[in-house]
């Protein structure tokens, strides 16, 4: 062997391991390698002669397993000599006859695999079939094995190594979650196919799935203890398919142990009562958001400050309320107080955590929460300081700035409801992401004022709602019509024209016709637009006005839209009867 080969692997080891080896820099530096010739010499000299630094025989002295197997995971990484030899002996040394040492051997395995730098499994497996020769029952080395024969891409072998793991070691969790990481490896990537339709996929997730099952069964035969409900539930979570996959999984959260189930598992169960939501009517809807809540309870009470828990049962019991909210009758009342009274006390609490990653989301729906439980005003604080900080989304800004202008609508703070509502147009018009709802909501807004206001007041409110609506006419020309139609029919109210005269009501009127008169199919509302306002435009310029030759163009579109239908008979006997006309 070349002395010189072994020394500099010796100062390697000596590098990383100070305190296990009896290797000193001080003597590296005085001591000038030995030549091959004198390495012979030596090798034939006593051991109680031998005190050169460089000798192999000072990893006797190593008596760390661990520290021995980091100095030969350096020293296979950092070397550019022949180090095989030297990581025998260090792996010798820690062999007795009163005791023997596999872990050593399979530390080195893995050292030649991972840490060589060129995936050595030639001197892997050598070492590992060594510890299996030691100690035929050390699981941990036929799993290293399965690893090693994965990496290759020669799955059945592997397969049968992770088995013989758990054959040599059925109370020892990790081959059991060795094996399952293997059978698990890509599913995800499977299962987003199988979500998308592609059938093999979809029949691929539930053969693994079934195969990952009979596992947990394996590991729960071998030690009762094992938590076999909760683990497949996990797998029922991540790889459904079908809302029957998901009750699975909910059925065996709720057949395992409690002190079994970790904080994420509680996260897990309510995303799969969400699964439900979408094919439930009202009443199962509130049903399944009850159980959220009851899930969500149920984890706060071991996990009192999980993020996960908080800022699920906010999320989804916020949007239980939005469902219920506007319902009528006392049993929607009783939903009201128990969804608003949980959502907002679990944002509380998860504020109060002050955990690092509560994030836009959070604020938007804690000040969302407060509102709900008519603190609109500590809503409104909360919205105002989202809205303040650096990372805040264009959309978040949009949801904040809505709802504070509904807040000050609540709260009857019209004027500073006009100021926000004119505010949140200006900034997303800039940002680009203006919709026309946010002039209906601001229209809306001033005709509840004005519902409110008596005389010039009411009228002067009513009319900067017509403005609104004509305001969003102009800069949404696809909705113009729907728009000019809510003018219309704001300007027709008793309150703007006690005489009936319409005259307010024309213009929007006429704004409508000419955008819908060419059209020759009406698509959605047009065509009850088109009904309402010719009828109107009729009954003006005949019966108000008396203009004959105006008002024809509206009757013959007027009758268009009758032609054919029930209403076509009555119609002509009206014009008959009221304008003394014939079609």
């Amino acid at each position: 062997m070349n002395m010189r080969k072994i020394a500099i692997g010796l100062l390697a080891f000596a590098l990383v391991a100070p305190s296990i080896a009896s290797v000193s820099l001080k003597d590296k530096k005085e001591k000038k390698p030995k030549t091959e010739k004198k390495a012979k010499v030596d090798n034939k000299t006593k051991t109680g002669k031998a005190s050169s630094s460089n000798s192999p025989r000072k990893v006797q002295t190593i008596n760390d397993v661990e520290a021995a197997i980091l100095g030969i995971e350096k020293i296979v990484s950092h070397t550019l000599v022949e180090v095989e030899p030297i990581v025998q002996q260090i792996c010798e040394s820690q062999q007795t006859k009163k005791s023997v040492c596999p872990r050593i051997y399979v530390g080195a395995a893995n050292a030649f695999w991972l840490k060589s730098g060129v995936s050595d499994t030639t001197y892997a497996l050598k070492y590992i079939d060594k510890a299996i020769e030691l100690d035929p029952h050390y699981s941990p080395a036929y799993m290293l094995k399965g690893d090693i024969y994965k990496w290759a891409d020669d799955t059945a072998v592997a397969v049968n190594w992770y088995k013989k793991a758990i054959e040599m070691a059925p109370n020892d969790f990790r081959t059991y979650h060795k094996y399952v990481s293997f059978v698990e490896a890509g599913l995800d990537k499977v299962t987003t196919r199988a979500y998308a339709g592609d059938t093999e996929a979809q029949e691929e997730v539930r053969k693994r799935r079934a195969k990952l099952e009979n596992i947990y069964a394996m590991a729960k035969e071998a030690n009762p203890t094992y938590p076999y409900n909760r683990n497949c539930a996990r797998l029922y979570d991540k790889y459904g398919l079908t809302t029957n996959d998901f009750q699975k999984g909910i059925q065996l959260y709720d057949e395992a142990q409690k002190d079994s189930l970790e904080a994420g598992d509680y996260s897990s169960k309510i995303r799969m009562l969400y699964a439900f939501l979408e094919k439930a009517n009202g009443n199962k809807k509130f049903e399944i958001y009850t159980l959220m809540m009851n899930t969500c309870d149920s984890g706060l009470v071991r996990f009192p400050t999980d993020y996960y828990i908080l800022s699920n049962g906010l999320r989804n019991i916020t949007a239980a309320y939005d469902l219920v909210k506007r319902q009528k009758g006392e049993g929607f009342v009783e939903y009201k107080n128990k969804f608003s009274t949980k959502a907002l006390e679990y944002g509380e609490r998860l504020m109060a955590t002050k955990d690092t990653m509560i994030n836009n989301d959070d604020i938007y729906r804690y000040g969302i929460a407060l509102m709900n439980r008519y603190k609109q005003q500590q809503g409104i604080d909360v919205l105002q300081e989202l809205m303040a900080r650096p990372n805040i989304d264009d959309k978040t800004v949009s949801k904040a700035m809505n709802a504070i202008c509904e807040a000050y609508r609540d709260l009857g703070e019209y004027e500073k409801g006009e100021n926000a509502y004119e505010e949140l147009i200006k900034t997303l018009d800039a940002k680009g992401s203006l919709q026309v709802a946010h002039y209906i909501d601001y229209a809306s807004m001033l005709k509840s004022q004005a519902e409110e206001s008596f005389g010039q007041q009411m009228i002067d409110t009513y009319l900067k709602a017509c403005k609104v609506y004509e305001r969003g006419a102009e800069r949404f020309p696809e909705y113009a019509p729907y728009l000019y139609y809510y003018a219309w029919q704001i300007c027709k109210n008793d309150a703007l024209d006690p005489g009936k005269t319409l005259e307010l009501a024309i213009r929007p009127a006429k704004k409508a016709y000419d955008l819908l008169k060419n059209k020759e199919r009406y698509e959605g509302d047009e065509g009850i637009i088109m009904n309402d306002v010719c009828w109107c435009l009729v009954d003006y310029y005949f019966n108000k006005k008396k203009d004959y030759p105006a008002a024809k163009q509206y009757v013959l579109k007027y009758y268009q839209l009758v032609k054919g239908t029930e209403s076509e008979e009555s119609f002509a006997g009206i014009l008959r009867r009221r304008y003394k006309m014939k079609i």
